[in-house]
């Protein structure tokens, strides 16, 4: 059942009344706009109509002036010249000679030919209307009867007609728009309304034509019906005040008896217990006159409910009096209770199967900072556990479960939220409270507060994981050992080394674990004893077949038994020292093969100056030839034919482009072996391609399994190729590196199946000059193509190469000579190494 309200029924009855008046004042004023809308509209229209009917007619009276007819509608007519004098008149004959001196005639005497004018004088002598026209010689003036204006007489209307200057030329009656008075378009005269239109031409030098209509009867016929309904609504509104009174005086009943009501069963101002509460409201009920109330009440129904509320108060306060006998037993056993609770130096809470605290105790109160009138009938989530938007956390599952079933979690440790947001760890102890029944009907947590101890827990596993990722991190291998040489500790870089999981090493016997440090155990066991550290032990082998490793023992000190082992990659370091001592070979051989070359250069001169100096003894064209021969007895002929028939001079040939050969071999090895003095100077790329590959064809040695001269060597150079600022002995150290790898690669492969060939490039690009060398050999595949130009990174068999070709190779081109060098592959696809050096500027 829907309740109302007295106050708000008498609200919405008068309301209701502002409304109907609301409405009918509106109303009331859209009728009055719509009559007076509707009048105005029609008396416009007839404005319009009339004027259209004087333009109309006025031009007809014009065209009658202007023709030779003779009937004149009861016009006379003069026909003048400019000067003023009239030349003839119909349609009787007229006396006047002349009209240049009369004001008609000023008036109109400058204008032009066409000009027409309907005009009025008015004064003493004569008050005439003429309609004068300016002809194209002359003019026609005319004197019109004001009834002639109109084609018809108004009926039914008041129709007034002015010129430009406001002198009346036609009136229709004279009875009420002259003598009204005017509010807006409505004239008010002698009990009439009229509703007035007006409407101008400016033909004929400019009319106006009012309208008048009488609408006195719908003017009053709407008054009068407003008048009752406005009286119709005054009854209505006085009815309507009658019974609002009424409900005033009921509410005014029902308010007394509210703040009767309230005055008895209003909670005291201050918190009180049970008791006095009690009490309270049994004095309350003691100090109100019912009596006295009821004979105030202004209807009968209010006066039998307050005699009613009487009666029960009565039961009700001899109720009051029981529960506060009761009430004062059940304090001193609740004072007894808090006593033993209170006072416990232990967080004390029961929450119910829903997770509502019912009890919590004063610790509790002072340690997580909620009073027991913030805790009590609320939930401990959003309390003392953190609720999150979906209710999935884990401690807020735990804590369903815990009020589920408690039994399952004796005991449990849960990270808790005081008030001010800080966080605390207690350790909870949980028993169930069962209800008579046996039915689970809260949950009794005894907790205590064990946040330092939490604290330094997680400082420590803090710390230890601080270290552990230190060692971790580190890039040798650190292994920890017991004094049984057990392990106990090792870093991630130690897995790669170890033989078991990392799940089973701990507690692993090191030599088990790690069985390249088996033949060490002597060592280990020897600095555990001692407490001397182990150094200097070098391992090779231990990771890969050729990696090098430094292997140090400490001993543990402060008490404790054990070792760390510590293994370092040195790897690099002895590549480092055979790369200087292989150096320091080939500087030695450096300088022999210079020495040699030397040696060989001085006899060779020698032999290709004997050769030149028999060409020339056995010239016909020197003189001294020819004396000898005939001393000799035959002829210098004699003597070439027989050594042409023998071969000899062919034998001489053969000699002379050996040696010449042998000179320029020489000259390179004298070139290549002096040191660069990495002075740039412009050089052609061609030039120097050609002068690796001449000393690629004639390299000799011992450890080689290939002929480079087998190999079919394709250049494609470009004619007018950029010289390059460059070190021509660097360079050409990177194109004999290439054509040697090269060669090796397809020597070494044993799926070669096609004639190996090199195919060398070198033509301008842009601003670069870019040399391609590619080969058709077995070529790499990427993890290979991504190390190839890492120091020490080769393919070959230990021995065969040292792995910094390359490497220097990509330091010239890129550091020395700012250039760009690329390597492009595929297994099986052959190898393509692309070099591009900045060009000479122009």
């Amino acid at each position: 059942m829907k309740i109302r309200s007295i106050h708000k029924l008498n609200n919405r009855i008068r309301n209701y009344l502002c409304l109907f008046l609301t409405i009918f004042i509106a109303s009331s004023l859209c009728s009055s706009i719509l009559f007076f809308w509707s009048v105005t509209k029609e008396v416009d229209s007839k404005a319009a109509t009339w004027a259209n009917y004087l333009v109309e007619r006025i031009a007809f009276l014009e065209n009658v002036v202007t023709s030779r007819a003779t009937f004149n509608h009861g016009m006379s007519i003069l026909r003048v010249t400019p000067e003023g004098e009239v030349v003839n008149s119909r349609p009787f004959p007229s006396e006047i000679k002349s009209v240049a001196k009369s004001p008609v005639f000023q008036e109109v005497k400058n204008f032009k030919p066409g000009q027409s004018i309907l005009l009025r004088t008015s004064d003493v002598e004569s008050d005439e209307l003429y309609l004068i026209q300016r002809l194209d010689h002359s003019f026609a003036i005319a004197k019109v009867p004001p009834e002639s204006l109109l084609p018809v007489s108004p009926q039914g209307t008041e129709l007034y007609i002015k010129d430009r200057d406001g002198h009346s030329i036609f009136e229709s009656s004279e009875d009420y728009i002259p003598n009204s008075f005017k509010l807006g378009r409505l004239h008010f005269s002698k009990f009439h309304i009229i509703a007035s239109a007006q409407a101008k031409t400016q033909n004929f030098g400019g009319l106006s034509l009012t309208i008048g209509k009488d609408i006195s009867t719908e003017f009053y016929a709407g008054i009068s019906l407003i008048l009752f309904t406005a009286i119709c609504l005054g009854i209505l509104i006085k009815r309507s005040a009658f019974l609002t009174w009424d409900l005033d005086k009921n509410e005014k009943d029902f308010i007394r008896i509210n703040n009767l009501l309230k005055k008895v069963s209003d909670a005291p101002d201050k918190n009180l217990n049970h008791l006095p509460a009690i009490e309270a409201t049994a004095k309350r009920i003691r100090e109100v006159d019912w009596d006295k109330e009821a004979s105030q009440m202004a209807f009968l129904e209010s006066r039998n409910y307050v005699t009613a509320t009487a009666f029960f108060s009565r039961k009700i306060l001899g109720l009051l009096e029981e529960v506060a006998s009761h009430s004062r037993e059940l304090t001193s056993s609740r004072k007894k209770y808090h006593d033993l609770v209170h006072t416990a130096r232990s967080i004390i809470l029961r929450i119910d199967c829903t997770g509502k605290c019912t009890f919590f105790n004063e610790y509790a109160q002072s340690f997580f900072g909620f009073s027991e009138e913030e805790m009590i009938g609320g939930s401990i989530l959003g309390t003392l556990i953190p609720r999150t938007e979906n209710g999935d956390s884990d401690l807020e599952k735990f804590i369903n479960e815990l009020t589920s079933n408690p039994e399952s979690y004796p005991v449990s440790t849960n990270r808790n939220t005081r008030k001010d947001g800080s966080y605390v760890w207690v350790h909870w102890a949980n028993s169930p409270v069962f209800d008579e029944s046996g039915v689970l009907s809260e949950v009794l947590c005894v907790g205590t507060d064990i946040t330092e101890r939490k604290k330094m827990e997680s400082e420590l596993h803090e710390t230890r994981n601080y270290i552990r990722n230190i060692i971790d991190s580190m890039p040798s291998m650190i292994i920890g050992l017991d004094n049984d040489c057990k392990i106990i500790h090792f870093n991630t870089a130690a897995l790669n080394l170890a033989a078991l999981p990392a799940k089973e090493l701990e507690g692993a016997d090191v030599e088990t674990a790690f069985p390249p440090l088996a033949k060490y155990a002597y060592s280990i066991t020897q600095a555990i004893e001692s407490g001397i550290p182990e150094t200097g032990i070098r391992a090779q082998g231990i990771s890969a077949p050729h990696s090098h490793h430094d292997i140090i023992i400490y001993p543990l000190n402060d008490g404790m038994r054990g070792a760390v082992i510590r293994i370092d990659d040195a790897t690099e370091r002895v590549q480092i020292d055979e790369m200087i001592i292989q150096t320091e070979k080939m500087m030695s051989i450096g300088g022999l093969a210079a020495g040699m070359a030397h040696e060989i250069n001085n006899p060779l001169g020698g032999i290709l100056q004997g050769i030149q100096n028999i060409v020339r003894r056995i010239s016909p064209d020197l003189p001294a030839n020819l004396r000898a021969a005939e001393k000799a007895g035959c002829s210098v002929d004699s003597i070439i034919a027989y050594m042409e028939d023998r071969k000899i001079l062919k034998t001489l040939d053969g000699i002379t482009d050996s040696g010449i050969r042998a000179a320029s071999i020489v000259s390179g090895m004298l070139e290549f072996s002096r040191k660069s003095d990495s002075q740039k100077a412009p050089g052609d790329l061609r030039k120097i391609m050609d002068k690796a590959t001449t000393l690629a064809a004639q390299d000799y040695n011992p450890q080689k399994r290939y002929d480079f001269k087998k190999i079919t060597i394709t250049k494609d150079y470009d004619e007018n190729l950029y010289l390059t600022p460059c070190t021509a002995t660097e360079i050409e150290q990177v194109f004999l590196n290439l054509l040697r790898n090269s060669a090796q690669a397809m020597n070494d492969w044993k799926n070669m199946d096609r004639s190996p060939e090199i195919v060398i490039r070198i033509r301008n690009d842009r601003n670069m000059v870019k040399c391609t060398v590619s080969d058709n050999g077995p070529g790499m595949d990427e993890a290979v193509r991504k190390r190839v130009f890492e120091p020490f990174y080769t393919t070959k068999s230990p021995g065969i190469g040292t792995g910094l070709g390359l490497s220097v190779s990509y330091f010239i081109v890129t550091q020395n000579h700012q250039g760009v060098f690329l390597v492009d592959s595929s297994p099986g696809l052959g190898t393509t190494f692309t070099i591009q050096l900045p060009a000479m500027q122009k």
